[in-house]
């Protein structure tokens, strides 16, 4: 019977953005001798989420995670297959692409662990002259969201909303403990908008400024603060609330 290893794969948290390696290497022969690119009809991985023994194995044709079937029904399941490479070792590697995958609802298909959770592991399948053999469990993996850990962000209505369906974008940066420094907020829905902030240490918003779908501008320091204006200003008609208080002027 072939013998098929555990795959391989780089350093974990693997990043969500970026196409996974995954390495199948050491495939043996029923006489024990290495396997070759003629000797193997076809080599891949199964995808699965979870921990082995209480799995989930992703059906690409249905899109979707489902519990995984014993071993018996694993090799009847379309795995994701490896192109050989002879270098440093025959050996077939599979590439995993989970950013922009959906299942059937429409849900991302991987996601970023938070708390070590959801993990993935991959199994060897090969199939060859004495039929079709499953490999042992790799060692679980995770991804990791780079861009969670941005300084600069670009962000639209909610995280799975493309830049051509966006009707907000919010361009900010962030400190060295990821709060908010201040961000530029531009709006179609429900009017035309755009919006500055700056914000304090916590993240918290400390001043805006608006500009409004009506064409007002509006100024709003902190509480306390003041608009400065360095220079000289010209205005039209001044409206404003007496020092010692009732209802607004114009200012003659």
């Amino acid at each position: 019977m072939t013998v098929v290893p555990a795959p391989s794969l780089p350093a974990t948290p693997a990043p969500l953005t970026e196409p996974l390696k995954i390495r199948l290497a050491g495939i043996r022969r029923a006489d024990g001798a290495a396997a070759g690119e003629a000797d193997v009809a076809s080599a891949g991985v199964l995808v699965f989420r979870g921990s082995p023994g209480a799995a989930e194995l992703w059906d690409d044709g249905a899109k979707g995670w489902r519990l995984a079937p014993p071993d018996d029904g694993l090799k009847q399941a379309s795995p994701l297959f490896g192109a050989f490479n002879a270098d440093g070792g025959p050996a077939w590697e599979a590439t995993l692409v989970a950013i922009g995958q959906k299942d059937g609802a429409g849900a991302d298909a991987y996601k970023a662990a938070e708390a070590g959770t959801p993990s993935y592991f991959v199994r060897g399948i090969v199939t060859g002259g004495d039929g079709t053999t499953l490999g042992p469990p790799s060692p679980a993996f995770t991804f990791a969201d780079a861009a969670a850990k941005s300084r600069f962000t670009t962000e639209f209505d909610i995280a799975d909303t493309k830049p051509e369906a966006a009707h907000r974008v919010r361009m900010q940066l962030k400190g060295d403990a990821l709060q908010s420094a201040g961000w530029l907020e531009i709006r179609s829905t429900p009017s035309f908008e755009l919006e500055i902030a700056s914000c304090d240490g916590s993240g918290a918003v400390r001043a805006r400024v608006l500009l409004a779908a009506s064409g007002d501008i509006r100024l709003t320091p902190a509480a306390g603060a003041k608009v400065v204006v360095d220079g000289d200003l010209e205005a039209g008609r001044i409206l404003y609330t007496p020092a010692g208080g009732g209802p607004k002027q114009w200012l003659a």
